[in-house]
């Protein structure tokens, strides 16, 4: 994990759906942090993640804020804030996961 990160408040959410044993997947998890979003999204990206049937970087990342307040950005770099990481993917079951079918 990078300086200035942490895991958020709450645990990582996994889902798995898929027909006919083709799988998708998707794990959501929350980021506190001081670096940019772009930053954080840049480095997931670029990460060599391996998915279920082993590929490396065959997934779809997108990364969004919280606003609670209403108005304009405030540009505070050094705030910390709430990310979420949205980690998506497909991977091919070889019949043993019955969530695929």
């Amino acid at each position: 994990m990078r300086p200035g990160t942490d895991f958020g408040s709450f645990d990582p959410h996994v889902e798995v759906s898929g027909d006919s044993g083709d799988c998708w997947y998707t794990i959501r998890f929350e980021l506190s942090t001081d670096r940019p979003v772009q930053e954080v999204l840049k480095h997931y990206r670029q990460a060599k993640i391996e998915d279920p049937d082993g590929d490396l970087g065959d997934y779809e990342v997108v990364a969004w804020t919280l606003f609670d307040e209403p108005g304009p950005p405030v540009d505070d770099t050094s705030a910390t804030k709430a990310v979420i990481i949205d980690l998506g993917g497909m991977y091919d079951d070889t019949w043993t996961d019955m969530r695929c079918w």
